[in-house]
């Protein structure tokens, strides 16, 4: 039986590396930023802060396509590759799968410990989470 998203979590902020590899991460990130890239980019890229072979990256990039992390275009003797989605849609869509195994595993207690803990480090957000609330259960009872 396969665990949980949320327990590949190790470090407590919102970042890209809890997800995937080190070198997935870096990939991804200077995709985020840089738009597109061919892999020679990319490896031109990395090597600036520690060097990486072509295949490596080659093999990180397939596999992140293969996720549907990245997208490719034929391109001359290679392969254009750019980000499918954005940095934000994939923390998103990642944080998404985390709260869907949450209240799978622990339904109502995840909820009140979710709001417990909202309320002593973020009391302001815990404000705006419940206007939030209370406006879509208005908006469900006009449908």
């Amino acid at each position: 039986m396969s665990r949980p998203g949320y327990h590949k979590i190790t470090r407590p902020s919102p970042k890209v590396e809890k997800f995937l590899g080190a070198l997935e991460t870096q990939v991804m990130e200077y995709l985020w930023r840089a738009g597109a890239a061919t892999v020679r980019e990319v490896v031109e890229h990395l090597a600036r802060t520690h060097p990486v072979a072509y295949n490596t990256v080659l093999t990180v990039m397939t596999r992140l396509t293969e996720k549907g992390l990245l997208t490719r275009e034929r391109e001359e003797r290679g392969y254009r590759y750019q980000p499918a989605r954005s940095r934000e849609e994939f923390l998103g869509e990642m944080s998404g799968r985390i709260v869907d195994d949450l209240l799978a595993d622990f339904g109502e207690v995840a909820i009140a410990q979710f709001l417990a803990r909202m309320e002593r480090v973020a009391p302001d957000k815990l404000a705006a989470l419940l206007r939030l609330a209370q406006e879509r259960t208005e908006e469900s009872d006009e449908r």
